[in-house]
């Protein structure tokens, strides 16, 4: 159950609800990675996210917004407020402009399959070509990738991964991989996470559903009821409350808006 608010809290959190639906796409995009930027810490989930489940267009637009509202660029201030294997990430994650199509090279599959579980079973995680794949191939061409990865290998490549646990870079390798090829899965996890810790996370629940209200919230609603058992709407409801409840309900499509 959620914590009790303060007044002045519950407007906090309801006027951010309102502001970043109100936002065009884009503009919030833009200001969710700018607040992200100032607030940086060593695995930063939200530019992850942003880089990694927009479409390239989308990517596009928002950088465009970025620059026109901050007069710089967003590439700018990921590399001023990263360092190391993060900067050497994110910055190409947040530059991405992907091929959108559904064609896939098979060869190229297998090949670079290949090149991730050599380079992951050496725990080379931060190679140059490691990188390079997460960062410029088609979610497609991915997709198929990691097929052959866990065909030929016996292991998904997330399950490979999670060698260190406590490492925060292999973290955010993770996030990418799921951010790019199961969206649905990576967003039911941030919900059940925000949901059912010790006061409810209402920034990331404000967050994925005023982000993900008109794209894909749908499959991330029944990723939630299969994982869960529970409706996202009953969840919601049991722990928030009054216009912010509504609001929220409204937009995953379970209210009276």
């Amino acid at each position: 159950m959620h914590m009790a608010f303060t007044y002045s809290n519950f407007w906090c959190i309801k006027k951010r609800a309102v502001l970043l639906w109100t936002l065009d796409p884009a503009e919030r995009d833009a200001f969710l990675a700018n607040e992200a930027t100032k607030r940086f810490t060593s695995n930063n989930q939200v530019l992850l996210e942003i880089a990694t489940t927009r479409s390239s267009h989308d990517l596009l637009l928002l950088r465009q917004a970025y620059h026109a509202r901050f007069k710089k660029s967003l590439e700018e201030d990921v590399a001023a407020h990263t360092t190391g294997d993060f900067r050497k990430l994110l910055v190409p994650l947040v530059s991405s402009y992907r091929y959108e199509g559904p064609e896939v090279n098979m060869i190229l599959a297998k090949s670079e399959a290949k090149i991730l579980h050599n380079n992951i079973s050496e725990k080379a995680y931060n190679h140059d070509e490691v990188i390079r794949i997460l960062t410029t191939r088609s979610k497609a061409q991915l997709n198929a990738t990691l097929n052959h990865y866990n065909n030929e290998f016996g292991n998904a490549i997330n399950k490979d991964l999670k060698a260190d646990p406590k490492d925060d870079f292999l973290a955010a390798v993770r996030s990418t991989v799921k951010c790019l090829t199961t969206p649905e899965k990576y967003f039911e996890k941030l919900l059940r996470m925000a949901i059912n810790k010790t006061g409810t996370d209402e920034w990331a629940l404000t967050r994925v559903v005023t982000t993900r209200a008109e794209v894909d919230m749908k499959s991330i609603m029944e990723e939630y009821y299969r994982r869960n058992s529970v409706p996202l709407d009953k969840a919601i409801g049991k722990d928030t409350s009054g216009d912010y409840e509504g609001m929220l309900l409204a937009l995953i499509g379970h209210g009276d808006a």
